[in-house]
């Protein structure tokens, strides 16, 4: 085991976590403001990262991390009964996106607190500098001093929240884009949907492993990386 990949694990982890946690808060939270308790009466509605996650969805991102793989992992789906829902095609496309949206969210929290820390070192005299993040993007940051590490904690913060986002909104069962057209109510698309359900996981598999399907994923998937990472650079320059 590479020491590098293991350190690096422990500095990406708790952004991972908190983003798949409260992914899945949100979809709670939003399924319990249109009228469906189902995941509150199952203990869902809670930020505690254990009821979430899911083992092999763990399992599965500390070994893509510790290989140097790309970030893939899953928490445990949010029981939903859309039977519930006053306007169940509206509420079914809110439920399904109130996850996405909420890593959005915490994208932009993680950015804000990017600011702050370079704004803080500019006070203090010191700098990350541009050379220090091409380091942690790609994945080598320096451990020498307490700066890098932290750096690296917020920065991931951001670029996981937008990947996560990205993957979910991927229109193959069980990722939420999917819901999100079911919830369109458009028969031929809901009748694909449940064909394929049974060999979802297989579909992902080949999506994000076999070619000419993953060229695609990850094309799809580094557009939002490399966007994130723009934005990251403008937050940089502001404070280098």
């Amino acid at each position: 085991m590479d020491p590098q990949n293991f350190l690096f694990l422990l500095l990406v982890l708790p952004a991972f976590i908190s983003s798949l946690t409260i992914h899945e808060f949100a979809h709670a939270w939003a399924a319990h403001k249109l009228g469906d308790d189902t995941a509150k009466q199952l203990g869902r509605l809670t930020l505690d990262p254990l009821v979430h996650l899911d083992l092999w969805g763990t399992i599965l991102m500390v070994v893509a991390i510790l290989s140097g793989l790309p970030l893939i992992g899953w928490a445990k789906p949010v029981p939903v009964n859309p039977n519930n829902f006053k306007n169940r095609r509206r509420d079914d496309v809110l439920v399904a996106i109130a996850g996405p949206i909420s890593n959005i969210i915490q994208a932009v929290v993680w950015l804000v607190l990017l600011g702050l820390f370079l704004l803080g070192l500019r006070l203090y005299g010191q700098s990350m500098g541009m050379n220090g993040l091409e380091a942690i993007f790609s994945r080598n940051p320096s451990f020498s001093s307490w700066v890098s590490p932290v750096f690296t904690v917020i920065t991931y913060g951001v670029l996981i929240n937008i990947a996560l986002a990205a993957f979910n909104m991927i229109p193959l069962p069980p990722l939420d884009g999917h819901w999100v057209l079911m919830g369109l109510e458009i028969p031929s698309i809901n009748q694909l949907f449940e064909v394929i359900r049974p060999w979802s996981i297989f579909l992902i598999m080949a999506l994000v492993a076999i070619p000419p399907f993953s060229n695609y994923f990850i094309a799809y998937m580094s557009w939002f990386m490399g966007m994130a990472q723009i934005v990251i650079d403008r937050v940089m320059i502001l404070f280098i």
